[in-house]
């Protein structure tokens, strides 16, 4: 008797076995799908959502512009993104700053300042910088840049070692 019990055991145990096999697939293959059909229809977001963060992202570079101008650099260093605020000290980059000999010069023209969202945290910032050199005022250019910033902890924030390479970066 014991002999013909054994095959169906191990037969119900197989079976048990592939069992779950197959639930766990399905349920993985339904994990993986369901973000996919959740987070596109909600991650974008409509246009008037659009346009206001891509406002707030330009309100927040004209005030990063005016801190420079002003040269606010410790106010400004606040404003780094964290992962280049590693990078670099709050002193190191006041310093770094000060020895530039180029500072943004006067209102940005609205006709070059452009916003581009492409995500909820990340916007790009078409313009295009007047700059006058610190040491010879009459001495000025004016320079088309593309500057990134993103939204850490609710504040829009940019990279400050891009920041301080402006004025010389092609």
């Amino acid at each position: 008797m014991m002999p013909s019990t054994r095959p169906a055991c191990i037969a119900r145990r197989r079976f048990r076995a592939a069992l779950r096999v197959g639930a766990a697939l399905s349920l993985l293959l339904l994990l993986a799908t369901m973000p996919l059909a959740g987070t596109t229809a909600t991650a974008e977001p409509n246009p008037f959502e659009q346009r206001d963060i891509e406002q707030r992202a330009l309100e927040s570079f004209k005030r990063m512009v005016r801190m420079w101008q002003e040269e606010l650099y410790f106010e400004l260093y606040d404003l780094g993104i964290k992962s280049t605020q590693a990078r670099i000290s709050r002193q190191d980059f006041a310093q770094r700053m000060v020895e530039l000999s180029w500072v943004p010069d006067g209102e940005l023209n609205p006709k070059y300042l452009k916003s581009v969202m492409r995500f909820r945290t990340m916007v790009y910032i078409n313009t295009r910088i007047l700059y006058r050199n610190k040491f010879n005022p009459e001495e000025r250019f004016a320079k088309d840049q593309v500057v990134l910033l993103l939204q850490e902890d609710g504040e829009w924030r940019l990279d400050l070692v891009a920041l301080i390479r402006s004025p010389y970066a092609t």
